[in-house]
């Protein structure tokens, strides 16, 4: 395998793994509410919590953050070892995947607070930075959801992506728009 090939198929993960996090991160803004069965409790409050006080956050260990990451990853390894597809690309998804709260919270902290591999990575904008991952806690918070990079959200928010799939699947499944969401709309109106 050349270099350059690997270093697409790199990149080419990377990006995955961010489109993954944008679309579950707009899924839980767009159709969870805090009575949602489940995950309204697990996800829904902590993100409603998150969008008014985005440092709160920041204070949850690893753990506690990313143990439902961890145990997706997990079941993707198990699977793709199963179906006999078990790569070095599974394996880098699945760790970036198991830490995109952690890489969430990194774009959320002060630089000083921040590891310096994952500031020079911020640096080299291979990570998402603070000033990046602030478009998406301004106005109606409805773009910038990925968390990894910046550069999915670029792309997916010029071309609209978001709004599409809400045109797409609103009408299928409904769609309540949260009271938090609403508020902060309402305030800058």
């Amino acid at each position: 395998m050349s270099i350059l090939w690997f270093i697409i198929e790199l990149i080419l993960v990377i990006l995955a793994i961010d489109l993954l996090s944008g679309i579950v991160h707009w899924a839980e803004d767009t159709f969870g509410t805090e009575k949602t069965p489940v995950v309204g409790k697990w996800i829904v409050i902590p993100n409603v919590v998150h969008h008014h006080s985005p440092l709160e956050f920041t204070k949850k260990s690893w753990w506690a953050s990313s143990w439902d990451l961890l145990l997706v990853s997990a079941l993707g390894i198990v699977v793709a070892w199963w179906i006999g597809q078990l790569t070095w690309h599974m394996w880098l998804f699945c760790f970036i995947g198991t830490n995109a709260n952690q890489l969430h919270k990194y774009a959320h902290l002060p630089k000083h607070k921040v590891p310096w591999i994952v500031r020079i990575l911020q640096t080299l904008r291979i990570l998402q930075n603070s000033k990046h991952h602030a478009q998406h806690h301004r106005g109606e918070k409805n773009s910038a959801y990925c968390v990894v990079t910046p550069y999915m959200n670029f792309v997916l928010d010029k071309l609209r992506f978001w709004r599409l799939l809400e045109k797409i699947l609103v009408p299928i499944f409904g769609a309540p728009r949260r009271e938090d969401i609403k508020a902060t709309s309402e305030q800058k109106q």
